[in-house]
């Protein structure tokens, strides 16, 4: 059986047993046209769930903070005008009508421990309107180590800190415009992580979070989720938080390349010859004009709904909508997964996925994305296709460069980098200024992506990389290799003790169920 499949910038057709199931994302569900989406935004703020209308909210001396996400959503981007340009300037112009003025109105990047967007990278996002009109003085990135900018809540009733930038409580409103792509996003993580402090972030991005619950990936059921949860009620007892959510379809794919992520059957003949002739086009094209085709192609997400006000009211609906469009039903669980890997990341926009990355975007993302069972058997294997360069960022990367040398060489399991090694990255003077003014991820950022595979380490009773030309990278990540697929299949055959064999096709992004 063929399996059409990405590793790295390269589209192959790997080889599995006749046997094997090959999964594939939903259809996209019809969204609002990009010109419709103002008006769904004016509609969501007059009609908000769970709050009064923005106008009641809001009067001549409010000051207004407006948060956003970075470019790690949508993902991969879509054409332009990106929906934050479209969101903000339809709230803009509502509060200006509503008498705001527009001195009292800030804009923040929610980035977390995120890098910060460079500013071709913002005005990317939002456009040249409130460039010109709000940057620099009235629009940043969040800065999670400029202290004087944080405040201290103290702590929730589990004892975990909460910490919160000072904007977010000295405004009269806070409103966080959120386009959400997966469950994990969205809900109470957009103010209580994407404006937190190390010290409050490290309560929930935590190995024991998801050792024993693998729930990361949703909110229900989560130990992570509900410790962000409980730092948000304490931040919401201190301010207003409005929050607007686009929950946004699984069109990763515009037309002319969605058969990609297609299977046969839903293929016309066309569709089907381009399939087969792909990996042989590919083949033939050398990497770098590989890597500026797959680069080139933009997300065409469409938002299904566009909804504001109240948290829990808000997400409850998106989550809805995320249920409905994401779910993929499964036979059963499998011994073994095999899933290619493209060379994209949310960690890596406009860079070259890494070696950390690319374990973490499996482990701790796409072996997560199911909502009762893993799709793998417990003692199963999982199989990544991916030739795992290793390359950094020289800007972005640093902490993973440091993480990768220093760390992964002593230990890859997430308690022992914890208490070995986590305070001293986030507390590096060299680390911490290279996220603060160089554009690089905070200190702790790969070990909060390394963490969230703490459950498939204990899981699976093997990991294999495919695509490297040697073992060295797989050693120094803790994982097994092999020199072929079959070789790999092989040996996850005789690891998990079984032969049924799953593969994913990703992107689009999608969570199994079992039937």
């Amino acid at each position: 059986m063929k399996y059409l499949t990405y590793s790295g910038n390269n589209i192959i057709a790997a080889k599995l047993p006749d046997d094997a199931n090959i999964f594939y994302a939903q259809d996209p569900i019809p969204g609002l046209r990009r010109r419709d989406v103002p008006q769904a935004v004016r509609r969501a703020f007059e009609n908000p769930l769970g709050m009064p209308p923005l106008k009641e909210l809001v009067d001549a001396s409010s000051r207004v903070l407006i948060a956003f996400d970075d470019n790690c959503q949508p993902f991969p981007p879509t054409p332009l005008p990106d929906i934050r340009q479209q969101s903000i300037e339809t709230l803009l112009d509502m509060l200006d009508a509503y008498g705001v003025k527009l001195g009292n109105i800030h804009l923040i990047c929610a980035i977390a421990l995120h890098r910060k967007m460079k500013k071709h990278e913002l005005a990317r996002m939002l456009g040249a309107r409130i460039m010109g009109d709000i940057y620099p003085d009235r629009l940043i990135n969040f800065d999670a180590e400029d202290r004087g900018q944080i405040a201290d809540l103290g702590e929730t009733e589990k004892g975990e800190s909460v910490q919160v930038y000072k904007g977010v409580i000295e405004s009269d409103l806070v409103i966080y415009v959120d386009s959400v792509q997966v469950p994990l996003n969205g809900g109470h993580k957009s103010v209580a992580v994407g404006l937190a402090s190390y010290e409050s972030i490290a309560n929930h991005h935590h190995p024991k979070m998801t050792a024993e619950c693998p729930h990361v990936m949703q909110p229900e059921g989560s130990h992570m989720h509900e410790s962000i949860e409980r730092i948000s009620r304490v931040i919401m007892k201190q301010t207003r938080i409005m929050v607007m959510e686009a929950a946004m379809n699984n069109a990763t794919y515009p037309r002319s390349v969605r058969h990609l992520g297609m299977p046969d059957e839903r293929c016309n003949m066309g569709q089907r010859f381009l399939k087969r002739a792909t990996p042989w086009a590919m083949a033939v094209t050398p990497e770098s004009i590989r890597k500026a085709i797959l680069r080139g192609v933009r997300g065409a997400y469409d938002p299904v709904e566009i909804n504001a006000g109240d948290i829990d009211a808000v997400h409850e609906r998106t989550i809805d909508v995320m249920t409905r469009q994401m779910t993929v039903t499964a036979p059963r669980q499998y011994d073994t997964l095999v899933v290619g890997l493209p060379d994209l990341s949310p960690y890596a926009i406009d860079a070259r996925i890494n070696p950390v990355l690319v374990v973490s975007d499996v482990l701790g993302y796409i072996f997560n994305w199911f909502y009762d069972k893993p799709l793998v058997k417990k003692g199963g294997a999982v199989i990544i296709l991916n030739p795992v360069f290793e390359v950094f960022h020289p800007e972005y990367h640093v902490a993973y460069r440091k993480f990768y040398d220093d760390v992964l060489s002593e230990t890859s399991d997430p308690f022992e980098m914890m208490d070995g090694f986590q305070e001293k990255f986030a507390r590096d003077p060299h680390l911490i200024e290279c996220y603060r003014n160089r554009f690089a991820h905070h200190g702790f950022h790969p070990f909060t992506v390394w963490y969230w595979a703490t459950y498939a380490f204990k899981y699976l009773s093997k990991v294999t990389l495919v695509g490297p030309a040697d073992d060295a990278c797989a050693k120094r990540l803790g994982v097994s290799w092999s020199p072929n697929l079959a070789h790999a299949l092989a040996a996850s055959q005789e690891a998990s003790g079984g032969g049924q064999v799953a593969a994913l096709t990703i992107p689009p992004f999608f969570y199994t169920r079992m039937a």
